[in-house]
C-alpha cells in the first residue's frame, strides 16, 4: 500500500483523536516500519489494518467506522490528485463510474506497481447505483467513505449500506449507494 495512505491517515488520526493518540497507537504497535512512513514508497497492507485495529481499541471503535471516516476526511486529497481527469463531472453517479473507467487507468499509467480494486457498476434506478467490489485489501468501508466524501463535493446527500461484504467472508462487496 502507498505511503500516502499511511501519511493521509496519520493526519486523519491526529486531526480526529490527536497527536497523543497517534503516538500511543504507534508505540502500541510492532511495525515493521516503526510508524515512518514516506508517501511514494510502498509498505505491507497488514500494517495498515494493524494501525487501525490499535487505534479502534484505544479509543473504542471499530476498523469499519475508522475506515470509513478517513476515506471521507481523504477524498478531498485524492480528488486534487485526479481532477484533470474528471473535472468536467458534476455528479456522484457519474463520478463514481469514473472512478474504475478513468482515474483506476490512470493510477496505473503514473504507477504500475499500484493496486486498485476492481469496480463494477448496476443501476436500477436513476437514484440508485450498487457497486461490485473486488479487492484482496477488503477495505470497502474506505470506499464507502470516498463516496461520502465525493457526495459532500458533489453536493448530494447519500445513503450507503452494503449487502454483501468481502469482510463478512463473501466473495465481494455490494455497495449500495441511494441519493
Amino acid at each position: 500500500m502507498k505511503g500516502a495512505i499511511f501519511t493521509g491517515f496519520a493526519e486523519y488520526v491526529e486531526k480526529e483523536f490527536g497527536l497523543t493518540t497517534w503516538l500511543k497507537t504507534l508505540d502500541s504497535c510492532e511495525l515493521a516500519s516503526n510508524g515512518e512512513y514516506l508517501s511514494t514508497e510502498l509498505y505491507e497492507d497488514v500494517e495498515f489494518k494493524v494501525l487501525a485495529d490499535t487505534l479502534g481499541t484505544i479509543i473504542g471503535v471499530d476498523r469499519e467506522y475508522l475506515f470509513r471516516g478517513f476515506g471521507e476526511y481523504f477524498f478531498p486529497v485524492l480528488m486534487s490528485l485526479g481532477l484533470p481527469h474528471v473535472k468536467e463531472i458534476n455528479n456522484l453517479f457519474d463520478f463514481m463510474r469514473a472512478v474504475d473507467s478513468v482515474i483506476h487507468i490512470e493510477v496505473q499509467k503514473s504507477d504500475p506497481l499500484a493496486y486498485t480494486p476492481t469496480l463494477l457498476y448496476d443501476q436500477p434506478h436513476d437514484n440508485v447505483l450498487i457497486i461490485r467490489y473486488i479487492s484482496h485489501r477488503q477495505m470497502c468501508h474506505f470506499a464507502e467513505g470516498l463516496i461520502l466524501g465525493a457526495a459532500a463535493h458533489f453536493q448530494q446527500k447519500a445513503h450507503i449500506y452494503q449487502t454483501k461484504c468481502l469482510c463478512k467472508g463473501d466473495e465481494h462487496c455490494l455497495i449500495r449507494v441511494e441519493i
